[in-house]
């Protein structure tokens, strides 16, 4: 891509950090996101493969005020999610987006910005999205219990999905790397039409690979309580208690999966109470 990325404009660092083309999809007080098109691939990047020539990329860069800037030891967080894709495609098995480019820039050995560039996932939509266009919003009756249509319940790909997601995050965690961010909108469906949808996770930059098995508990339960936040208004007790199962990979929950699945119940309802959105 380095002939492709020169013809369009970005050959050094500022170009990328400092760029204001393409449309701006999500930004915080530290990061903004940019979708940006090349649907015109220029000659320069002929001898590159058909399919690295999709012309749909995401641009995240990251901006650090004085309170946030970091010594030079610790990694950017553009590094760090390249570093976490590259995990868990490799160790992990995971899908991941491609990665294009990342870097970072300090001075006096002081972090002050850094960018990722990753190649957008054709016909992905967050899990999130996926399920409220093929299924509805998500809705509870007035027990908390949520309000799921028999036929969706009983949809195909419904069912392939609970049992997939279920497999990736087991792989994910069997490898020992944990996401610290797994929410449905950080797990992306490749909706090409077909029942068996690819599934992929984005927006790693706080995860990392743990030996310790208390720092292993630990992010299982982050990323577990992070899943149910959404999977307790979206699926039914039975198939949330079906996904546990294939997760843990066992036939039936034991006293140890049942602490484990109460302690996620608690840790939602303290978070809950700090962000009641």
């Amino acid at each position: 891509m380095r002939l492709v990325l020169t013809a369009r404009g970005f050959s050094c660092y500022e170009d990328f950090a400092g760029t204001t083309i393409g449309e701006v999809v999500s930004r915080s007080s530290t990061t903004q996101t940019r979708r940006i098109h090349w649907n015109d691939v220029p000659s320069a990047g002929a001898a590159i493969a058909s399919d690295s020539t999709h012309g749909e990329f995401y641009l995240k860069t990251y901006r650090y005020n004085r309170s946030l800037r970091r010594l030079a030891p610790w990694p950017d967080k553009g590094t760090t999610e390249a570093r976490n894709y590259r995990i868990l495609s490799r160790h992990c098995g995971v899908g991941v987006p491609e990665v294009i480019a990342y870097g970072s820039r300090r001075r006096m050995g002081r972090l002050l910005d850094a960018f990722i560039l990753t190649r957008a996932i054709p016909h992905a939509a967050s899990l999130d999205d996926f399920a409220t266009r093929r299924w509805g919003p998500s809705r509870r009756h007035a027990e908390g219990t949520p309000a799921v249509a028999t036929a969706s319940i009983n949809d195909p790909l419904r069912r392939y999905l609970l049992i997939h997601t279920a497999d990736v995050v087991a792989r994910m965690h069997g490898a020992g790397f944990f996401h610290v961010d797994l929410q449905w909108r950080n797990i992306l469906i490749a909706d090409d039409g077909s029942d068996q949808p690819r599934i992929f996770l984005i927006d790693s930059a706080r995860g990392s690979r743990r030996t310790w098995r208390i720092l292993q508990a630990h992010g299982r339960l982050r990323d577990l309580s992070s899943l149910y936040k959404e999977a307790r208004s979206r699926l039914t007790p039975r198939e949330q208690v079906r996904w546990l199962r294939r997760y843990f990979g066992v036939r039936r929950l034991t006293h140890e999966h049942r602490a484990i699945i109460q302690a996620i119940q608690d840790d939602r309802r303290i978070k809950d109470r700090r962000d009641p959105t």
